[in-house]
């Protein structure tokens, strides 16, 4: 059953099952309301057909005195009441002229005592009477009302209750399927398109993102992580081509390599030196290349969660790596900036920022690393970023025309920006005032101290 019609049809069974119980409860209550009003008016009807001589209207329930009973005629079938007696043995010895009443145990057993009357409902002659039943020294008294009156207003009430309830379930249902047809035209649209994208794989597919309700919002959500998948495709389709062409250099140059080794076995130990060096340096770079490339990968889809992380103690862990590491000399002066990252992937952030100031300082002067309010800043003195190439630092791959010959993958300084944007940070890049460049990024910090 589809969602459409389930919601029609529990929104048409509440309606009935409310209306329906409404309904009883106000059919039981009417219907007690008439019975209490018939049994009062049975007690005031007593009266009117039991004349009790000598004793008068005060004397005490039961005393029957010098009793005098009126037996109502029903002209025509329509009078109300009724009244019959019934002697001890059972018979009756007078009643109203056409009704007969059957005489049960219960009210024989009322004979010759005087507790309370008892009410009753009989059926006779094919109509409900209401009976008042009551012991007297000649027998048990019985005075009853016709109830079918007020059997057919209880069936009328009964008729509508039942009419109104089922239209109020063809409403419910009616405007159930309108609710329904509403939000599910949207749910279909939007399965639709789900499948298209799995059939297909093409993500450039339109969603429902009209009204405000929870279809709406799924809409714009699909359509958003539709969003965020294209981009991401293509992204990856970008350094999957972008690794291609970079890899293509080391690889081809271990080809040529490899090709002169081959066919000059005999050439001199010197000639051999230099192209096992130029090997070792290919291997090395396509060996870096492709941890850059892996690292890349890794980084988008780390499933790391977000801490609180002091920026001192952050980069002290890094640089006491680059220190053993490298030998250099690597000053760093921090306060307790305090910033909410995954740990792993600002580490390596940090290290590549250092790892690049390390590739382009040949002195032996040291690296600067300065931490303050939410900002890594790394200085070296090397020769600096040309003015062109300034905008493009951080782009993937992109190493500027005196940097081609150093190793590197190019992929640095892009993992650095990714991983400050990812965080809500920004990055930056600029030649310093006496040599060398500064390359940091920044942080949003929940604690500065100035």
């Amino acid at each position: 059953m589809s969602l459409r019609w389930k919601l029609t049809l529990a929104l048409a069974v509440i309606a009935a099952l409310g209306t329906g119980l409404v309904g009883a409860l106000s059919y039981q209550s009417t219907q007690s309301r008439l019975m209490t009003e018939i049994d009062r008016s049975l007690v005031n009807a007593t009266d009117r057909f039991l004349d009790r001589r000598g004793g008068g209207r005060g004397d005490r329930p039961g005393s029957f005195d010098n009793l005098r009973l009126s037996i109502p005629e029903r002209p025509l079938g329509i009078e109300q009441f009724v009244v019959q007696l019934i002697d001890p043995s059972g018979d009756v010895l007078a009643a109203t002229e056409g009704v007969t009443i059957p005489v049960t145990e219960r009210v024989m057993s009322l004979m010759g005592g005087d507790g309370e009357p008892l009410l009753s409902t009989e059926r006779a002659d094919d109509a409900s009477y209401r009976l008042r039943s009551f012991a007297t020294p000649i027998g048990v008294v019985r005075v009853g009302r016709d109830l079918t009156e007020t059997d057919n207003v209880l069936a009328d009430l009964r008729a509508r209750a039942v009419l109104l309830s089922t239209l109020v379930a063809a409403v419910a249902a009616v405007v159930g399927w309108l609710i329904a047809l509403r939000v599910t035209s949207r749910l279909r649209r939007l399965s639709i398109a789900a499948e298209n994208v799995a059939t297909t794989g093409r993500l450039n597919v339109d969603a429902p993102v009209t009204g405000r309700d929870e279809a709406g919002r799924l809409g714009r959500s699909f359509s958003e992580m539709l969003a965020a998948l294209s981009r991401s495709k293509e992204q990856q389709q970008r350094l999957v081509e972008d690794a291609g062409h970079e890899l293509r250099t080391p690889l081809t140059s271990l080809r040529t390599n490899l090709d002169v080794l081959k066919r000059h076995p005999a050439m001199d130990d010197v000639m051999r030196a230099q192209i096992l060096a130029d090997i070792d340096r290919d291997t090395t770079e396509l060996s870096n290349l492709v941890e850059e490339v892996v690292a890349v990968a890794a980084d988008r889809h780390t499933t790391e969660l977000p801490e609180p992380v002091r920026l001192s103690e952050a980069v002290e862990r890094v640089v006491n790596k680059a220190r053993r590491r490298t030998s250099r000399d690597i000053v760093v002066v921090a306060d307790d900036s305090i910033v909410m990252v995954r740990p792993a992937l600002l580490e390596r952030a940090i290290s590549n920022l250092i790892d690049n100031a390390l590739k382009f300082d040949a002195s032996d002067s040291p690296i600067d690393v300065a931490v303050r309010r939410g900002e890594i800043m790394v200085s070296d003195r090397g020769p600096g970023i040309p003015e062109a190439d300034l905008s493009n630092v951080f782009e993937r791959f992109h190493r500027s025309v005196t940097a081609r010959t150093m190793p590197g993958s190019g992929l640095g300084l892009s993992i650095v920006s990714e991983v400050a944007t990812s965080h809500g940070g920004t990055v930056f890049a600029r030649n310093r005032a006496d040599g060398g460049a500064e390359v940091g990024l920044t942080l949003p910090c929940e604690d500065r101290n100035t």
